[in-house]
């Protein structure tokens, strides 16, 4: 199932289900690496039943499966835990995300480190393998909800869940860094590294800013919903048309262009407002005010009179203007997938972009077992990975 990428030749074992574990061996397969998913035979992932929004096929599972192999295995029989232990053997790469202690009654990290000494393994977890949480059951939900950054999305009375998961988004790619970390390391060593992944320290990671405002400064930064909290002017403004554009002023330089262009000549010469601290001291003024001349001019005149100055904008877009967006198009970035039962849906290309690799051309989405009883054995080793 691998194309031609970077990780051609390597093999993942992937014991997964849902979004965080999947999405590190779908990136791994979209890199050229051959990923065998390991499922229930009763049902498999469960993400496979979320909706029926492509062609039948559940959108999560499109997204996240397309270019894998899929084993059915019964783990709690003797026959499924001897044919799990066979595959890692001759694994690579063994990756999962199952409930706290799941693998562990499959198979102890002792057998694991004599089965295959070569094999690294990657568990991504909600909380990690020790502490008060380490057996708690976690969701994307529950996970931003302990880390912040539910009460820190939205405004002060209205908490917002973003719209992506991003505790299983994150503890995905965070999972795939470390793991190409080792196989590096495993060039030099020969060995295989142990690597553990929590949502929550991922979350936690990205809400540093946060954490040390109050940490170290004692300062409680409230969510400002779709402005920036410590930045402005910063967020959307609707335009004569109706159109919702959101300035980005990152710097004292953008804001007196950002005057320029909307005729708010006092402002550009106000000293109060001339660093960003003062613009924020004075929020409420700045922000009408850019309002205020934001509805005096059409997107489109808008648009061409930002691009001009140099002044960041854009759209905020809906689920439809992104599907059509004018970047995608033009650069190709929808791609055909086979579905389970033979038909065709797209998708959006992977992220990575390598100049001398070729992707699968039409990468298919597995059915549940499709895969189990193929002899995974032998191999080809196009490249070397230690």
């Amino acid at each position: 199932m691998s194309g031609t990428g970077p990780l051609q030749g390597l093999r993942v074992l992937a014991l997964e289900q849902a979004v965080a574990a999947p999405l590190c061996s779908r990136h791994l397969a979209d890199l050229g690496a051959d990923v065998i998913k390991v499922e229930r035979p009763d049902g498999g992932d469960f993400a496979r039943d979320y909706d029926t929004f492509v062609d039948g096929v559940a959108s999560h599972f499109v997204w996240l499966n397309y270019g894998k192999r899929s084993v059915a295995l019964d783990l709690k029989s003797t026959e499924g835990a001897a044919a799990l232990r066979r595959l890692l053997t001759e694994a690579d790469v063994f990756i999962s995300n199952l409930s706290p202690g799941a693998v562990e009654r499959i198979v102890s990290e002792q057998e694991l480190a004599e089965i295959n000494p070569r094999l690294i393994t990657c568990q991504i977890s909600g909380y990690g393998p020790d502490g008060p949480y380490r057996e708690r059951k976690a969701f994307d939900l529950l996970v931003q909800g302990e880390a912040g950054v539910t009460a820190n999305t939205g405004t002060p009375d209205v908490p917002a869940k973003p719209g992506v998961s991003l505790a299983d988004l994150g503890g995905g790619i965070y999972a795939a860094t470390a793991i190409l970390a080792a196989l590096h390391s495993r060039d030099a060593t020969g060995v295989g590294e142990r690597i553990h992944v929590s949502m929550f320290d991922v979350l936690v990671e990205w809400m540093s800013p946060l954490l040390l405002a109050h940490k170290e400064g004692g300062v409680d930064i409230e969510p400002a919903g779709t402005r920036h909290a410590t930045i402005t002017p910063y967020g959307p403004f609707v335009a004569a048309d109706g159109v919702t554009v959101n300035v980005a002023v990152q710097n004292d330089r953008q804001w007196r262009l950002l005057c320029e262009v909307l005729g708010l000549d006092d402002m550009a010469g106000d000293d109060r407002l001339e660093k960003n601290s003062g613009r924020l001291a004075h929020r409420d003024e700045v922000e009408g005010a850019v309002a205020s001349a934001v509805r005096g001019q059409t997107s489109g005149a808008l648009a061409a009179a930002f691009d001009r100055a140099g002044i960041p904008w854009g759209r905020l877009n809906r689920t439809a203007d992104v599907v059509a967006h004018p970047q995608l198009v033009a650069e190709h970035r929808w791609r055909p997938v086979q579905l389970p039962h033979g038909a065709t849906a797209t998708v959006v290309a992977p992220p990575f972009r390598f100049a001398d690799h070729r992707a699968q051309e039409v990468p298919r989405v597995p059915a549940l077992g499709e895969h189990t009883g193929e002899g995974f054995h032998a191999r080809t080793r196009e490249h070397s990975h230690g």
